[in-house]
């Protein structure tokens, strides 16, 4: 778990709207990718906020589901 999103393959990837900045997490290229609208939604899982805070860094929206919040899905 990590505030950005490096490997040794593709290395860091960058915030797009600036690219001096992160756009965090373990999901931040997918989150990047959704923002830049190179994908209409992505999928992943959720547990330290691995979603939800390379969304909010990237200007789009992470959805966490719950029993309550995905229960008529």
């Amino acid at each position: 778990m990590s505030f950005e999103t490096c490997n040794y393959v593709w290395g860091c990837a960058e915030n797009p709207w600036n690219r001096l900045r992160s756009p965090g997490g373990s999901s931040g290229g997918e989150a990047g990718l959704v923002a830049t609208h190179g994908s209409p939604l992505g999928l992943g899982s959720d547990i330290g906020g691995s979603i939800r805070l390379p969304a909010a860094w990237c200007g789009c929206y992470g959805f966490k589901p719950s029993s309550i919040r995905a229960s008529g899905l």
